[in-house]
């Protein structure tokens, strides 16, 4: 099962929603087997490793882009999802990551 975390500063309204839109586009692409959780940013490094997409709200730091990159975790811009304005350019990324996954 792939998964994909969401993370925001604590994890719960932002996170959240973008969350809900995930499981949203998934639903209506009939895309199954994929779990997707909302953390807060104080405990993404300890969590990260254990999923496959990294969705974000603000810019990864340094420290989460070389866990992501060292882990091969593909990361998402998780605003364009939040506020709509290019939205499939991160959706796509998504498909993009899990049909990787799949092959």
């Amino acid at each position: 099962m792939a998964k994909i975390v969401v993370a925001c500063g604590s994890g719960v309204a932002t996170s959240e929603t973008v969350v809900g839109l995930i499981k949203g586009f998934l639903d209506d692409h009939n895309i199954s087997g994929v779990e997707v959780e909302a953390t807060d940013f104080k405990g993404l490094a300890s969590v990260l490793p254990k999923y496959d997409i990294y969705v974000w709200i603000a810019k990864p730091t340094q420290e989460i882009q070389d866990i992501c990159d060292s882990h091969g975790i593909v990361d998402v811009n998780g605003v364009n999802i939040l506020t709509g304005n290019n939205a499939e350019d991160s959706f796509r990324k998504i498909i993009w990551a899990l049909q990787q996954m799949a092959s």
